[in-house]
Protein backbone atom coordinates (compact mmCIF):
# COMPACT_ATOMS: atom_id res chain seq x y z
CA UNK A 1 0.00 0.00 0.00
CA UNK A 2 3.02 2.20 0.24
CA UNK A 3 3.60 4.73 3.00
CA UNK A 4 1.25 6.77 4.49
CA UNK A 5 1.64 10.46 4.26
CA UNK A 6 -0.66 13.14 6.78
CA UNK A 7 -0.55 16.69 6.86
CA UNK A 8 -3.56 19.26 6.77
CA UNK A 9 -4.23 22.09 4.66
CA UNK A 10 -6.37 25.36 5.80
CA UNK A 11 -8.55 24.76 2.14
CA UNK A 12 -9.21 21.08 2.31
CA UNK A 13 -8.41 20.44 6.12
CA UNK A 14 -6.99 17.19 7.01
CA UNK A 15 -5.35 15.26 4.48
CA UNK A 16 -3.74 11.21 4.44
CA UNK A 17 -2.82 9.48 1.40
CA UNK A 18 -0.46 6.83 0.65
CA UNK A 19 2.92 7.47 -1.20
CA UNK A 20 1.84 5.79 -4.15
CA UNK A 21 -0.99 9.15 -4.87
CA UNK A 22 1.20 11.40 -4.72
CA UNK A 23 1.77 13.29 -8.30
CA UNK A 24 5.52 14.84 -9.06
CA UNK A 25 4.89 18.02 -11.30
CA UNK A 26 7.91 19.49 -13.34
CA UNK A 27 7.99 22.67 -10.74
CA UNK A 28 4.69 24.52 -11.52
CA UNK A 29 5.17 28.42 -13.44
CA UNK A 30 5.72 30.96 -10.06
CA UNK A 31 5.67 27.98 -7.74
CA UNK A 32 9.46 26.73 -7.98
CA UNK A 33 9.85 24.38 -5.17
CA UNK A 34 6.35 22.70 -5.25
CA UNK A 35 6.46 19.85 -6.77
CA UNK A 36 4.31 16.73 -5.25
CA UNK A 37 0.39 17.34 -5.29
CA UNK A 38 -2.23 15.58 -4.17
CA UNK A 39 -5.43 15.60 -6.11
CA UNK A 40 -8.61 15.56 -3.04
CA UNK A 41 -12.07 15.82 -3.77
CA UNK A 42 -13.48 19.20 -3.52
CA UNK A 43 -17.37 18.01 -3.14
CA UNK A 44 -19.26 15.09 -3.40
CA UNK A 45 -20.51 14.54 -6.36
CA UNK A 46 -19.07 17.53 -8.02
CA UNK A 47 -17.03 18.22 -11.26
CA UNK A 48 -14.54 20.41 -9.47
CA UNK A 49 -11.31 18.69 -7.59
CA UNK A 50 -8.29 20.29 -5.33
CA UNK A 51 -4.72 20.15 -6.02
CA UNK A 52 -2.91 20.17 -3.04
CA UNK A 53 0.58 20.75 -2.51
CA UNK A 54 2.66 18.45 -0.29
CA UNK A 55 5.35 20.77 0.22
CA UNK A 56 3.00 23.70 0.65
CA UNK A 57 -0.36 22.16 2.09
CA UNK A 58 -1.83 26.29 2.53
CA UNK A 59 -1.22 26.00 -1.39
CA UNK A 60 -3.96 24.22 -3.02
CA UNK A 61 -5.70 24.81 -6.69
CA UNK A 62 -8.95 23.87 -7.81
CA UNK A 63 -9.17 22.00 -10.63
CA UNK A 64 -11.36 20.22 -12.79
CA UNK A 65 -11.58 17.86 -16.40
CA UNK A 66 -12.19 20.54 -19.15
CA UNK A 67 -14.48 18.09 -21.39
CA UNK A 68 -16.30 18.29 -17.89
CA UNK A 69 -17.52 21.51 -19.30
CA UNK A 70 -15.97 22.21 -23.13
CA UNK A 71 -17.11 18.73 -24.68
CA UNK A 72 -15.13 19.52 -27.51
CA UNK A 73 -12.20 20.69 -26.32
CA UNK A 74 -9.10 19.58 -28.19
CA UNK A 75 -5.90 20.62 -25.99
CA UNK A 76 -2.96 21.70 -27.71
CA UNK A 77 -0.88 19.09 -26.15
CA UNK A 78 1.81 18.04 -28.80
CA UNK A 79 3.70 14.32 -29.09
CA UNK A 80 6.75 15.67 -27.48
CA UNK A 81 4.86 16.96 -24.27
CA UNK A 82 3.17 13.31 -24.22
CA UNK A 83 6.93 11.40 -25.04
CA UNK A 84 8.30 13.62 -21.96
CA UNK A 85 6.29 11.79 -19.81
CA UNK A 86 6.39 8.47 -20.96
CA UNK A 87 3.05 8.40 -21.81
CA UNK A 88 2.54 5.84 -24.89
CA UNK A 89 -1.19 5.32 -24.81
CA UNK A 90 -4.65 7.57 -24.12
CA UNK A 91 -5.31 5.72 -21.06
CA UNK A 92 -2.03 6.58 -19.37
CA UNK A 93 -3.26 10.65 -19.87
CA UNK A 94 -5.51 12.81 -17.83
CA UNK A 95 -5.77 16.61 -18.30
CA UNK A 96 -6.71 18.88 -16.18
CA UNK A 97 -7.35 22.42 -16.16
CA UNK A 98 -6.77 25.55 -13.44
CA UNK A 99 -10.09 27.01 -12.19
CA UNK A 100 -10.03 30.98 -11.17
CA UNK A 101 -12.14 33.20 -9.73
CA UNK A 102 -13.09 36.91 -10.12
CA UNK A 103 -15.67 38.31 -8.69
CA UNK A 104 -18.66 35.81 -9.42
CA UNK A 105 -17.40 34.39 -12.46
CA UNK A 106 -15.52 31.27 -12.78
CA UNK A 107 -13.00 30.49 -15.51
CA UNK A 108 -11.10 27.70 -16.96
CA UNK A 109 -7.42 27.42 -18.04
CA UNK A 110 -7.97 26.04 -21.22
CA UNK A 111 -3.99 27.36 -22.68
CA UNK A 112 -2.19 25.72 -20.01
CA UNK A 113 -3.62 22.34 -19.31
CA UNK A 114 -1.87 20.11 -16.38
CA UNK A 115 -0.95 16.61 -18.08
CA UNK A 116 -0.54 13.58 -16.21
CA UNK A 117 0.99 10.55 -16.70
CA UNK A 118 -1.67 8.42 -14.56
CA UNK A 119 0.83 5.19 -14.74
CA UNK A 120 3.97 6.73 -12.91
CA UNK A 121 1.83 9.70 -11.83
CA UNK A 122 4.40 12.12 -13.11
CA UNK A 123 2.87 16.02 -14.85
CA UNK A 124 3.60 18.98 -16.03
CA UNK A 125 1.56 22.02 -17.17
CA UNK A 126 1.67 22.30 -20.84
CA UNK A 127 1.45 25.96 -22.45
CA UNK A 128 -0.21 25.69 -25.54
CA UNK A 129 -0.19 28.69 -28.28
CA UNK A 130 -3.74 27.69 -30.04
CA UNK A 131 -5.43 31.03 -30.16
CA UNK A 132 -9.04 29.15 -30.14
CA UNK A 133 -7.78 29.01 -26.16
CA UNK A 134 -7.92 30.72 -23.35
CA UNK A 135 -6.43 31.36 -19.45
CA UNK A 136 -10.10 32.61 -18.65
CA UNK A 137 -12.59 30.51 -20.59
CA UNK A 138 -15.91 31.06 -18.70
CA UNK A 139 -17.44 27.95 -17.44
CA UNK A 140 -21.05 28.14 -19.99
CA UNK A 141 -23.11 26.33 -17.27
CA UNK A 142 -22.38 28.45 -14.54
CA UNK A 143 -22.06 31.43 -16.63
CA UNK A 144 -25.24 31.15 -17.86
CA UNK A 145 -27.34 30.20 -15.14
CA UNK A 146 -29.04 33.94 -13.48
CA UNK A 147 -28.62 34.58 -10.22
CA UNK A 148 -30.95 32.96 -7.64
CA UNK A 149 -32.66 36.43 -7.24
CA UNK A 150 -33.12 37.47 -10.79
CA UNK A 151 -34.99 33.56 -11.43
CA UNK A 152 -37.60 34.95 -8.27
CA UNK A 153 -38.19 38.38 -9.66
CA UNK A 154 -39.13 36.82 -13.62
CA UNK A 155 -41.21 34.72 -11.87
Amino acid sequence: MGELISFESRRVGKIEVTESEVLTFEPLPGFPNRARFVIMEHAEASELAWLVSIEDPDLAFVVASPWSFFPSYDPPVEREHLGALGIEKREEVEVLSIVTLSGKAIFLNLAAQLVINVTTRRGNQVEGDDPRYTTRAAIPALAAQPAAGAAARTA
